[in-house]
């Protein structure tokens, strides 16, 4: 139904029956999946209502906590856009287009799939002072949305993952199988979207799976092993690095001593003043590097993107401030958020409590 999926509440399993959805009905997807709708031949002076936009089944599943599988297979009667919203969580989303075309954007990236096509989506929550969100002439960062051209058929499959921390199935907490979270980091494009080249093997399985019945014994494994196909694929692609970036943090231990030193300056910088209004330019510049050397660098020192350490620093700031007992407009102005919404989002998404919540301590 969208660029990517989600939802505040888990939806029930069964089997996907067969629905046409009116303008109207985009209102309950609007409001679960912190979406806005936009239908350009309505607006255009065509009344909406309860006119018929997509008809088809959708088909909608948890693989494990903080991940949402939805399949697709729909006609679309009429042209629509999806946009999110500022209240929509940060999430890692992979696009498969099995029959159809879609149009992504997202960072000022644009990407056009087609049947057999998919893209890897990295969506951080807004916020007009952050460093990777730094675009000439534009305070605000490119929002996520999608364009759905009416078309006979649709086949797709979205896989999101949430980037908040979630409790593991026991399956995938044990020693043989890593957690979900360290997978997200090595992802991260940093608020933007790239191409991914699945296999021809895993995309006759998606293509299966659309004919699967969401209750049927044995349906959740088997989407399990596909989700984690999915990522395993992406990670074999550098997930959101280059092939020459990927290289080079396997060999992150080959940082030169004086890199070392220059990329420690970068990061006191963050630490000692994370509200401030930070810019790749010049922090590259105070590294000595070009911007694309430092982003790949940092990365490779420091295990995590430039963006996700000055956030990680900037949301702690905001604690302390908070417990010392400073109004929540205020801790927020002074760990660098001018909007309040963007800051309570991105706050309990990485504290799992509300800012005024750590106020009503004291």
């Amino acid at each position: 139904m969208s660029a990517s999926a989600t939802p505040d509440t888990p939806p029930a399993a069964d089997v996907a029956p067969y629905r046409a959805l009116s303008v109207d009905d985009f209102a309950h997807f609007e409001r679960r999946y912190h979406l806005a709708h936009r239908f350009p031949d309505f607006e255009a002076g065509r009344p909406g209502g309860s006119r018929c936009v997509v008809e088809g089944r959708i088909a909608e599943c948890q693989p494990w906590p903080g991940c949402q599988w939805v399949s697709s297979d729909i006609g679309i009667a009429q042209t629509y856009e999806s946009h999110a919203l500022p209240g929509a969580p940060a999430h890692l989303s992979i696009i498969v287009v099995l029959e159809g075309e879609a149009e992504l954007a997202l960072g000022g990236e644009r990407c056009r799939l087609l049947a057999g096509q998919s893209a890897l989506l990295d969506y951080d929550v807004p916020d007009d002072t952050l460093l990777d969100y730094t675009v000439p002439d534009a305070r605000l960062p490119q929002p996520l949305s999608a364009r759905h051209v009416a078309q006979p058929r649709v086949r797709a499959i979205n896989l999101t993952l949430l980037k908040t921390p979630q409790p593991q199935a026991s399956y995938l907490s044990s020693h043989s199988s890593p957690p979900i979270s360290p997978w997200l980091e090595r992802l991260a494009l940093g608020h933007g979207c790239r191409r991914l080249s699945l296999s021809d093997a895993l995309l006759r399985s998606l293509e299966e799976s659309l004919q699967w019945p969401a209750g049927a014994p044995g349906t959740e494994l088997m989407t399990q092993g596909l989700a984690l196909q999915m990522l395993g694929q992406a990670l074999q692609q550098g997930g959101g690095m280059d092939s020459g970036e990927h290289r080079a943090a396997e060999t992150a231990g080959a940082l030169s001593p004086r890199d070392r030193a220059l990329l420690a300056r970068v990061h006191a910088e963050l630490e000692r003043h994370p509200g401030r209004a930070h810019s790749l330019d010049a922090l590259a510049r105070l590294a000595c590097m070009s911007p694309s050397a430092l982003r790949r660098k940092y990365r490779c020192r420091y295990g995590r993107s430039l963006f996700a350490q000055l956030r990680e620093f900037r949301l702690r700031l905001a604690h302390r401030l908070l417990r010392e007992g400073l109004p929540v407009q205020e801790a927020a102005r002074c760990a660098g958020y001018r909007h309040a919404t963007n800051f309570a989002t991105a706050f309990r998404q990485f504290h799992g409590v509300a800012p005024r919540e750590v106020r009503r301590e004291q």
